[in-house]
């Protein structure tokens, strides 16, 4: 044994020998199971594979493509913006690529439509991707209501600067335009309540709000925004219907930006890309990480790794690494929003269920999915290269992370500072990912008062 050939005049290598083995042994018990589910996960996600092509054509005529096949990327896929972890997703079970061919055969969908369905299936192809909307999607005028519109822009907040105030800053100053504008940008799976039903009643009681005019973005595929079937939801789409919906819509010559989480990445996009015009970035729990080959998979793993325990990780692996069983997720609960709604506000008798929970509703499998990946994962490599940007036009940029943020590694921010000095970093001791704005809402105001007001006179 292993533990015969350690001398007995040193028990603490012993004891730090027993104590690496122990740790091994436990850290082997605890794969097993997670190897075991998440095995059946991937066969699991292959049989809805062969499942949703059946049922799209059977509801559309037409089966939606999904990323089961195509392994391999192509430049066009790195030009457009497309994640390597929507073709490069580890699978334990690479062969039952070959039971879902063996399924298909067997079922013979295709002969099975072209033989009687051949009518109905030219009926339900006309106008699937003008319309944008999916069977599987929810249909309400809630969340289709874009779709009525020649020319859909995304669901914005506006507060308005007070026009007395603007009228003495301008008798001051002699400036005809005087008043500041700051742009919103929510995280994945939110909306612009998260910063209108928080921080913006705390801003407002401030005098100093009457001097900025102030936009929370919904952003594309989040909220009341629209949904287009047709789009990948890349970072420049991302970046482009803000441009057109806030940015043009608004005549902003000038503006400042605050932004959580995801929203950073696309932040920094927007600032890079406007960087004569922006005045201040203010970046909340931002998913920092080293621009490299493979930061795609780095970031997939740390954020979102296949881990059974806690529920919320565990629900975050499925929706993020199966394609699949995600989109029976968002079927049973985005589809049936207004039921859920209902239920809740039965169950509890409250009569509004909180924002957070409906915002999370609010979105399609499509465009959640593609988010996640072209954006979250993939815009991360990008960040270093915007940073550099803006760092070299002495652009201001500020951090926030909060010291218990479990959802994005809280030393994101020191990794950041490390790489480019100017950056601002401000770790909130006990804050979580969202506690960083929540609970603290006056506080942040201030702070935020203070970082616009320095970025004017700077």
């Amino acid at each position: 044994m292993v533990v015969a050939k350690i001398p007995t005049s040193l028990p603490l290598s012993s004891s730090i020998l027993l104590r690496k083995w122990t740790r091994k042994c436990t850290k082997i018990l605890i794969s097993a199971p997670n190897f075991l589910v998440f095995s059946y996960l991937d066969f699991l996600d292959s049989v809805f594979c062969v499942v949703y092509k059946y049922l799209d054509l059977l509801m559309e005529g037409e089966a939606s493509p999904c990323y089961c096949r195509s392994k391999n990327k192509s430049d066009e896929d790195q030009e457009i913006g497309i994640s390597e972890t929507l073709h490069g997703r580890p699978n334990k079970l690479k062969e039952m690529i070959d039971l879902i061919q063996f399924v298909e055969k067997l079922l013979n969908i295709n002969k099975v439509f072209e033989a009687g369905y051949g009518d109905f299936k030219e009926k339900k192809k006309v106008g699937i991707h003008r319309l944008g909307n999916r069977w599987s999607d929810c249909g309400c005028d809630s969340c289709t209501s874009w779709m009525k519109v020649d020319d859909p822009k995304l669901h914005v907040v506006v507060k308005e600067a007070s026009s007395k105030a603007m009228r003495e800053d301008s008798k001051e100053n002699g400036n005809t335009n005087s008043s500041e504008n700051v742009i919103f940008i929510h995280g994945i799976l939110s909306s612009s309540s998260f910063w209108t039903k928080t921080l913006f009643p705390k801003l407002y009681e401030s005098e100093k709000c009457d001097n900025y005019n102030m936009f929370a973005v919904d952003l594309l595929g989040h909220g009341k925004s629209p949904k287009p079937r047709d789009n990948l939801y890349t970072l420049k789409d991302h970046v482009e219907w803000i441009e057109k919906s806030v940015v043009s819509e608004f005549g902003l010559n000038s503006f400042h930006l605050v932004a959580h989480s995801m929203g950073s990445i696309i932040a920094l996009a927007l600032a890079a890309k406007h960087s004569k015009s922006v005045k201040s970035i203010t970046l909340v729990a931002p998913p920092y990480f080293p621009s490299k080959d493979g930061v795609e998979f780095t970031v997939i793993n740390s954020l979102t790794p296949k881990r059974l325990w806690p529920p919320e990780a565990f629900l975050s692996s499925v929706m993020t690494w199966y394609e699949h069983l995600s989109r029976s997720v968002c079927f049973i609960l985005c589809r049936n929003h207004r039921t859920w709604e209902s239920l809740i506000k039965r169950l509890t008798g409250a009569r509004d269920v909180n924002f957070l929970f409906m915002d999370m509703l609010k979105i399609t499998h499509h465009s959640g999915w593609h988010t996640t990946h072209n954006v979250l994962y993939r815009g991360v490599k990008h960040m270093d290269k915007n940073l550099d940007i803006l760092m070299k036009l002495r652009k201001k940029v500020h951090v926030f992370m909060g010291t218990r943020d479990k959802s994005v590694p809280p030393d994101c921010g020191n990794q950041m500072k490390n790489k480019f000095p100017e950056v601002e970093v401000n770790n909130i001791s006990d804050a979580d990912h969202r506690s960083v704005v929540f609970n603290r809402e006056n506080v942040f105001a201030q702070d935020l008062f203070q970082i616009w007001e320095n970025s004017t006179s700077y």
